[in-house]
């Protein structure tokens, strides 16, 4: 009988070598695609988040707005709406007024007082919109409002009010006859890295402020028993 030898082949150093160049070439490429694609997922979120914010912060003050209730009454209150800056100088109004609350199933809608106001954020991210709203007017104890922040990172915040002939910068409803105004134009401006051009619907804003995303929407008043004797325009481009 005769002894056969069995030869085992296994890998060469060169070639583990190249394999391993290989792979890291690979996971290298992979990186890069996948960093790529996060950021362009983090870019369009960022975008879509702006937007989101904006749309929402206008849709509820639309119904506040809107479902506004005459000055006058046993629950009514003034509409007061109040120009402002913050320290740097930007547009940072102030509304208060009272208004219907949206009816549940199990009961019809009350009146409340509801507040906007631009503060500082806590977490010390700028100004945040927040919204204070104060029910059960008839208590005899008083109640705290109930807050609710409808949008961070605000660069501006700026309230006009028509009245039938002119956009005025403040309303009170006390020096008005008690009257609401025929509508209110809203302008939400955001905090940006990158300059804006232009300038936003309000002379308290200069020219080289550097706004980001910028909205501005006018929302008709149906109880205010002002007629429109022009036509309503926005009151700057």
């Amino acid at each position: 009988m005769s002894n056969r030898r069995t030869t085992a082949r296994a890998f060469t150093l060169l070639e583990m070598l190249v394999a391993t160049a290989i792979m890291a070439v690979l996971a290298g490429s992979l990186y890069a695609t996948l960093h790529i694609a996060f950021r362009a997922r983090q870019s369009a979120m960022s975008t879509v988040e702006r937007t989101r914010r904006t749309e929402y912060a206008l849709a509820t003050l639309r119904a506040d707005i809107q479902a506004a209730v005459m000055p006058n009454g046993i629950l009514a209150g003034e509409f007061l709406g109040q120009p402002s800056t913050d320290t740097l100088g930007r547009a940072a109004d102030a509304l208060a007024l009272h208004c219907v609350a949206p009816a549940s199933a199990n009961s019809a809608g009350d009146i409340r007082m509801v507040q906007f106001t631009c503060e500082q954020a806590d977490d010390g991210t700028g100004l945040a919109l927040v919204r204070r709203v104060t029910t059960n007017l008839l208590a005899t104890t008083t109640t705290e409002a109930e807050a609710e922040v409808l949008c961070r990172h605000v660069y501006s915040f700026a309230l006009l009010y028509f009245n039938g002939t002119e956009w005025l910068d403040a309303w009170d409803s006390t020096t008005q006859d008690n009257q609401l105004p025929a509508a209110v134009e809203v302008t939400l401006c955001l905090e940006s890295d990158r300059p804006a051009d232009g300038r936003l619907a309000d002379d308290r804003l200069a020219e080289t402020d550097a706004g980001g995303y910028v909205t501005s929407c006018i929302f008709v008043i149906p109880c205010s028993t002002i007629q429109a004797g022009t036509t309503m325009e926005v009151a700057a481009p």
